[in-house]
C-alpha cells in the first residue's frame, strides 16, 4: 500500500513539469474573458497548476481537488450548520437519503434517480460501484481518504438496486459518513471510461485529462501549468449554474497575480501574499477563511542529526513563531501548538513553547551538535514558504547549526520528502476532511507513507485507533488531546504558524461561499456588469 502511494505521488508531482497537454474538446481560447462581468463567465487566477484531472489521484486539496469538486459530485456533502464539536452537519447531494445499520457497519444510500454525466447517460447504482472500486484498485489518495490506510476498512460495496448502493465496512465508524462527503469519493461514467481505455493504463492517462463526473461543469480544455477551462451543464441535477463557465488561469508569479487582481482582470484569485492582502482588497472582497491550514517544520526522526528528540526541542527553542507570524503573515495568521492545525474539531489548547535561545544553545552544545549541517527542503515558488524558511534557517544558525535551504520544484520536493530522504522540509498542509481521525492518521502514525517525519510513537498509535473508532465524542476529545500533548513533547512536526490561501473576490462577484475545505464551488456563483 505504501509503496503504491509513495509511486502514485512521485508520478502526480511530475505531471506539474510537463508543458502542457489538453483535453480533447475545445482550446484555452474559447471561453476566456476580459474581467469582472465579462458575458458572466467567471474568471479565476489560481497561483498553483493542476496534477490531475482524475478523482482517484488527485492528492492536492489546494489544486487538484478544486477543478474535481466542480466536475464531480458525492453521495453526501457538508452543509452549515456545526454540531457542538465544531464538527459541520451532513447533507444529502447524489443520496438523497441513507439508513446504517443497527451495528453501525451497514450504509445503504438512497440515488436520485434524476442524476445525469456530462455524456447525457444517467447516473445509477453501478456507476457508484464501479468509481468507488476503480479507486479502491488504484490506492491512490482517494482510496486512502475512503480506507484511512486499512485496506479491511470496505469490506464490500453493492449495487443493491437501480439507484440503491450500500457499503459493508469492518467496524463502525464515527467518521464514515464525513469521508464519503470528500472530493474524489464519485461514482464515474463507466460507459465513458470504458470506451477510453477502461481500468487500465491507458484509461487512467485519458482519465488524467478528462472529466467524466456528475459535476455542473465538464473540462473544455486542460493545460495543467497555463490554463482550464471549464463550462457550464445546463442539465445539472442541481439546476442550471449561474454563470455560462469558468476561465482558470495558473499564474505562479506573485507579481503578476497582484497585478491581474489590480486591473480587475480576474473576478477570483488565489494564493494572494498575507503582505498584500489588505490593499488588493480595498474596492474588493476579501474572502480569506481560517481553515485547518498551517505551515510546519517536519524533522525526520531518523536521520541525524533529528534522530536527537533533545537536538528537535531545540530546534523549536530557537524559533520565535509570533514574530514570523506578525512580520511574514502580516496578521493574517493564526498560532498554534501541536500536530493538529487550526479550527479542527477535538484540537486542544496547549500553549505554545516560547523562543528561548539560550536553552536552545545550551542543548546543541550539550549534544555535541555544534556546526551540524542541515539541509531544509521547500518547494520553491511560493514566497511566504521562502520567506519562513530563511528566517528558520536564521534561528538555526544562531543556536549553533549550519543550515541550508534547498528550494526544489513541485517533483523533487514530494519525491525526496515522499522517499523519506529530507532532513527537514517546511510544507504548507492541512486536510480537506477536517477530522484528526484522517489527518493525525498520516501525519503522526508509524509507517504511514505520508509520515515524511517517520515519527513513530506505540501509545500515539494506540490512542490514533481509540479516536478512529469510537462513537463517544469525549473519548475523542481525550485521545486526541493525549496525542498532542505526547507529539509536542516530542517535536517532529513544529508548527509555525496557520495559515490559509488568501483570496480575492471582485466586488461584481455573487454567491460565493467559503467551506471548510477552501475549495471553491463556482456554479451558484455570478458577475454583475
Amino acid at each position: 500500500m505504501a509503496g503504491k502511494l509513495l509511486t502514485r505521488l512521485a508520478l502526480l508531482a511530475a505531471l506539474l513539469s510537463i508543458a502542457t497537454f489538453e483535453a480533447a474538446c475545445g482550446s484555452a481560447g474559447d471561453s476566456t474573458g476580459t474581467g469582472s462581468g465579462s458575458g458572466g463567465t467567471i474568471n479565476v487566477a489560481l497561483n498553483s497548476g493542476i496534477a490531475t484531472l482524475d478523482p482517484a489521484y488527485g492528492c492536492f486539496p489546494q489544486y487538484d481537488y478544486w477543478i474535481i469538486k466542480n466536475t464531480y459530485d458525492t453521495l453526501v456533502q457538508y452543509g452549515s450548520e456545526r454540531d457542538q464539536n465544531g464538527q459541520a452537519e451532513i447533507k444529502p447531494s447524489l443520496a438523497k437519503n441513507w439508513k446504517i445499520s443497527d451495528d453501525g457497519k451497514t450504509y445503504t444510500f438512497n440515488l436520485r434517480d434524476d442524476v445525469k454525466f456530462a455524456s447525457g447517460n444517467p447516473m445509477t447504482a453501478a456507476d457508484v460501484v464501479y468509481g468507488f472500486e476503480r479507486l479502491m484498485d488504484k490506492g491512490g489518495c482517494a482510496d486512502y481518504v475512503l480506507r484511512l490506510g486499512d485496506p479491511k476498512a470496505v469490506e464490500s460495496v453493492t449495487a443493491t438496486g437501480k439507484h440503491q448502493v450500500t457499503f459493508r465496512i469492518n467496524r463502525p465508524s464515527p467518521i464514515f459518513l464525513g469521508q464519503l462527503t470528500q472530493t474524489g469519493l464519485s461514482p464515474i461514467d463507466r460507459k465513458q471510461l470504458q470506451a477510453n481505455g477502461g481500468l487500465t493504463q491507458k484509461g487512467d492517462n485519458w482519465m488524467a485529462s478528462h472529466t467524466i463526473g456528475t459535476g455542473a461543469y465538464e473540462v473544455t480544455s486542460y493545460q495543467p501549468d497555463s490554463q482550464i477551462v471549464l463550462k457550464a451543464r445546463d442539465d445539472y441535477w442541481q439546476g442550471k449554474p449561474e454563470n455560462p463557465g469558468v476561465n482558470v488561469r495558473i499564474v505562479s508569479d506573485p507579481t503578476t497575480l497582484n497585478t491581474l487582481v489590480q486591473s480587475n482582470e480576474v473576478d477570483l484569485a488565489y494564493g494572494i501574499h498575507p503582505k498584500d492582502v489588505d490593499r488588493l482588497a480595498e474596492g474588493r472582497q476579501s474572502l480569506s477563511q481560517p481553515g485547518p491550514w498551517y505551515i510546519y517544520l517536519g524533522l525526520n526522526t531518523k536521520k541525524a542529526p533529528f534522530d536527537d528528540i533533545k537536538l528537535r526541542q531545540a530546534a523549536r527553542l530557537a524559533l520565535d513563531r509570533p514574530a514570523m507570524a506578525d512580520e511574514l503573515a502580516q496578521g493574517h495568521a493564526t498560532l498554534v501548538e501541536g500536530p493538529m492545525p487550526p479550527t479542527m474539531p477535538f484540537r486542544p489548547d496547549i500553549p505554545l513553547v516560547e523562543q528561548n535561545v539560550d536553552e536552545a544553545r545550551k542543548m546543541v552544545s550539550e549534544a555535541g551538535a555544534e556546526g551540524t549541517r542541515v539541509t531544509i527542503d521547500v518547494k520553491a515558488g511560493d514566497q511566504l514558504e521562502s520567506q519562513v524558511a530563511e528566517v528558520i534557517q536564521s534561528s538555526l544558525n544562531e543556536v549553533g547549526f549550519d543550515v541550508t535551504v534547498a528550494k526544489l520544484g513541485t517533483s523533487a520536493f514530494y519525491g525526496k520528502g515522499g522517499g523519506f530522504k529530507s532532513q527537514a522540509y517546511l510544507s504548507r498542509d492541512g486536510t480537506p476532511f477536517n477530522d484528526p481521525a484522517y489527518y493525525l492518521g498520516f501525519q503522526v502514525k508509524c509507517g504511514n507513507a505520508f509520515n515524511w517525519t517517520q515519527y513513530c510513537d506505540k501509545r500515539v498509535d494506540h490512542l490514533l485507533e481509540v479516536g478512529r473508532n469510537s462513537q463517544d465524542p469525549e473519548v475523542r476529545r481525550k485521545a486526541y488531546g493525549e496525542i498532542s500533548e505526547i507529539a509536542t513533547r516530542d517535536a517532529a512536526l513544529i508548527p509555525i504558524f496557520g495559515v490559509t490561501p488568501n483570496v480575492i473576490g471582485a466586488k461584481s462577484l455573487h454567491g460565493f461561499v467559503a467551506y471548510d475545505d477552501l475549495e471553491p464551488v463556482f456554479w451558484p456563483m455570478s458577475v454583475s456588469g
